[in-house]
């Protein structure tokens, strides 16, 4: 296995070069006032060759089931994680993304049998719990709006992609596109030590793989092969863990119980 750090080094170095090039056409690609790009980019380093689909979840997350499905929290609208994928050339996907999971799998094998880690693997951890949310947001910007069970749904909110209107009603539809970029500028820091707090790893009571998440704002992923879940504040800082676990907990008996 190659050096992880040099890994995320690359995608730092390609998000710094490339982010906001990038975003714009994640962005523009799906949205109807914007002429359509035939040439799809990859969304880590706008290459237009070699392109890949890259799960939105590695494979081994979900166990490889083909049958569940996240749910989008704006209209209850569903997605097989199998189906969840975004454009990747295949060095970023085959070497980059794949040692990076390599690692991650590695990590939390070892936190299932030995019960602790070092501040470098919660790094890691870290690094790559915002992959996951840029690559979810880069998802959700390129997936229209569609009518879902009872959701509320207008003929003019399909011709949007779902990034767009989880902010609609806020007035303030462009958001997607500053969540798109603020996700890209967390992955350029190197340093995440102080970000550790923020990072709860617990043994879960449910035994099934779960997750939801707030662009933006945390995640929640539970590892039934692990025997462990994680929860991430992206932006917000804690004293210290026990804070953290105060209001993590509040927020996963919301969301779980729902």
């Amino acid at each position: 296995m190659n050096d992880i750090n040099e890994d995320f080094k690359y995608l730092r170095i390609n998000f710094r070069k490339n982010g906001k090039i990038i975003a714009e056409d994640v962005f523009k690609r799906v949205h109807p006032a914007y002429p359509k790009n035939t040439k799809e980019i990859c969304v880590f380093c706008k290459s237009t060759s070699g392109l890949t689909r890259e799960h939105v979840f590695p494979q081994w997350v979900f166990e490889n089931n083909t049958d569940i499905s996240m749910i989008s929290s704006v209209n209850n609208q569903t997605q097989t994680y199998h189906k969840a994928v975004v454009p990747t050339c295949s060095t970023c996907n085959n070497v980059a993304l794949s040692n990076i999971e390599e690692c991650i799998i590695k990590t939390l094998k070892i936190i299932d049998s030995e019960g602790n880690c070092t501040k470098d693997d919660l790094s890691n951890i870290i690094r790559w719990l915002e992959i996951l949310d840029y690559k979810l947001q880069v998802n959700d910007c390129r997936r229209k709006y569609i009518k879902y069970g009872n959701s509320k749904y207008s003929r003019e909110f399909g011709k949007f992609p779902v990034a767009m209107l989880r902010h609609f009603f806020e007035m303030s539809p462009f958001k997607a596109y500053n969540f798109l970029r603020q996700s890209q500028n967390r992955i350029t820091i190197k340093r995440k030590l102080e970000r550790i707090d923020s990072l709860l790893i617990f043994k879960p009571k449910i035994s099934e793989f779960n997750f939801f998440n707030l662009p933006n704002e945390h995640i929640f992923l539970n590892f039934p092969m692990f025997k462990i879940a994680i929860f991430y504040f992206f932006r917000k800082s804690h004293n210290n863990e026990k804070e953290a676990l105060n209001e993590a907990y509040e927020i996963m008996t919301k969301v779980l119980n729902e």
